[in-house]
């Protein structure tokens, strides 16, 4: 799947791993988790990862085998590793990439010069 670096486009692409993750056996709550960390992938190459602005695209690329699903995002920009402030009100943002921990079995990002790829995995219980 590939879209433009538009934030409108978030939708179609929770939509289309919902979907993928539900005729891959997901549960409810596991099709939940990929939706959610998939977004915040997708926002973040969205965000900070299209260099053209809108004009950019933004890549999802899946695959299923041994009971574990893929789900690759790359974008046209580079990584830019935040560092986390302790003052809670300083840092509102930047939670993407620890929900993603969390959410998911392996996650990794990737850079090189064109662009920044995340990738996540979520194996079936």
């Amino acid at each position: 799947m590939e879209i433009a670096s538009r934030g409108r486009n978030l939708a179609k692409v929770r939509a289309f791993v919902e979907k993928l993750a539900l005729e891959c056996g997901y549960s409810d709550s596991e099709v939940f988790e990929i939706k959610v960390a998939v977004g915040e992938a997708c926002a973040n190459a969205i965000e900070h990862g299209s260099p053209a602005g809108g004009s950019g695209h933004v890549r999802i690329l899946c695959e299923y085998a041994d009971k574990c699903l893929e789900v690759e995002v790359i974008d046209e920009g580079v990584f830019k590793p935040r560092f986390p402030a302790f003052d809670a009100q300083l840092n509102y943002r930047g939670r993407g990439i620890p929900f993603m921990l969390a959410l998911m079995d392996e996650v990794e990002i990737k850079e090189s010069d064109e662009g920044t790829a995340v990738r996540l995995v979520k194996c079936r219980t």
